[in-house]
């Protein structure tokens, strides 16, 4: 191993889905040399092709984050959907929330994007930067710490080297076992029903959750003819829905559906348990874990690709500050400032999540009425406007901080 020549990079990336992606180009730009490791790219886009299941509920944050990295308007000229108003209902008249983006004076609130052209834009960008070098044809087996280096061992036989390691390979993270950072998990009594649907009568310009018994209902738009419907339900009971044809399907989520999705058909589906998980700590000598390496949340409010962009910009800017105070920026004193302010961040979103999961997972008359009684005081616009300034990150870490 002594004699194989090395590559040596300021930072080496371990994953390059939407989070590790943005992070290779936010580095970059503050000028520092990047090595990306991922062995899986996405497949190219075409406007032929049908909506992916997976897809996010970017927030005016993160928009803002990925029109600062130039991608943007590459993902519009893919294909994104804007959504202006969010409703959260249980009954129709009584405990029913509506936020609109007029009142805080935006545009929209956020948009609906397919995770995959969202990877697609920022790897296109990653390929004219110079500062980046890609390693897509192998992933790693080994990562060994050498004085105030990394070596990182690629299955090819080549080995690189780095002053700092991110880990931003998913909620299985390797680079987390690897550096042997426990990692809580909990999982919770539902699963999850993601289907593409065709739904020509919805309202385009809304996305919307209504709770029921069994578990939440939400609608994402994708275009004016296509959304996205989610479907909590208990395990075995989304097992048996997922088995069903398209148009069987399609029958027994109007059935189960509000009257305001109208019509749908169904184009693809999928479904998925559902869980959580919080890494014990984010960094270690020359590491740091992001996005879903270090946490995974419930799916409920759509926050978990915001909260990978999130702990992008700050990593960013507690490095561009080390940088600009002629610190070691890769040591732990410097990374333990990003953990502190994400660790807390991220622990707030995840309790308050469960907390909503929790309170509406039940039919119980007492806090039935709490619920709604709460969901409608969400009306007064006050805490309508300062709900919405939060969701979105408006007033937040951003603008990012490439500035040296």
């Amino acid at each position: 191993m002594a004699g194989r020549r090395k590559k040596f990079y300021d930072v080496i990336i371990c994953g390059g889905g939407m989070t590790g992606a943005a992070m290779a180009l936010c580095l970059a730009n503050l000028k520092l040399n990047v090595a990306l490791l991922e062995s899986s790219l996405p497949q190219p886009f075409s406007k032929k092709q049908r909506f992916d299941l997976r897809v996010s509920a970017l927030s005016a944050q993160t928009v803002l984050l990925l029109e600062t990295l130039d991608v943007w308007e590459e993902i519009l000229e893919m294909r994104c959907h804007a959504y202006r108003r969010l409703r959260v209902w249980e009954n129709p008249g009584y405990g029913d929330a509506i936020f609109n983006a007029e009142n805080i004076e935006q545009l929209q609130l956020g948009f609906i994007a397919e995770n995959r052209i969202v990877q697609l834009a920022l790897w296109k960008k990653i390929k004219t930067n110079e500062q980046i070098s890609t390693y897509c044809s192998t992933t790693w087996r080994q990562l060994i710490y050498c004085g105030d280096k990394i070596l990182v061992d690629l299955q090819n036989g080549e080995q690189i080297a780095g002053d700092l390691i991110i880990g931003a390979d998913g909620a299985q993270s390797s680079v987390r076992r690897e550096f042997q950072i426990p990692s809580s998990f909990y999982k919770y009594d539902q699963s999850c029903l993601v289907a593409s649907v065709r739904a020509n009568e919805a309202e385009k310009d809304i996305t919307w959750q209504r709770f029921s018994k069994t578990g939440p209902q939400a609608f994402l738009p994708l275009s004016k003819d296509y959304a996205s419907i989610v479907w909590y339900n208990q395990t075995e009971q989304i097992n048996k829905l997922v088995q069903l044809d398209e148009k069987d399907l399609a029958l027994k989520i109007m059935e189960s559906f509000p009257k305001e999705l109208g019509a749908v058909e169904v184009i693809q589906k999928g479904c998925f348990p559902l869980h959580k998980s919080h890494a014990s700590n984010y960094i270690k000598p020359r590491l740091a874990l992001i996005g879903d390496s270090a946490h995974t949340i419930n799916p409920l409010a759509g926050q978990g690709a915001n909260l990978g962009f999130q702990d992008v910009i700050c990593l960013n800017n507690v490095i561009n500050t080390a940088l600009i105070n002629g610190e070691d920026w890769s040591s732990q004193a410097v990374l333990k400032r990003y953990e502190i302010k994400r660790k807390i961040f991220n622990s707030i979103m995840m309790n308050a999540i469960d907390i909503i999961y929790h309170g509406f997972s039940n039919d119980v008359m007492p806090i039935r009425f709490i619920r709604n009684k709460i969901m409608s005081f969400a009306n007064f616009p006050i805490i309508n406007n300062s709900i919405m300034r939060y969701a979105t990150g408006l007033g937040m870490e951003l603008p990012i901080n490439f500035e040296r």
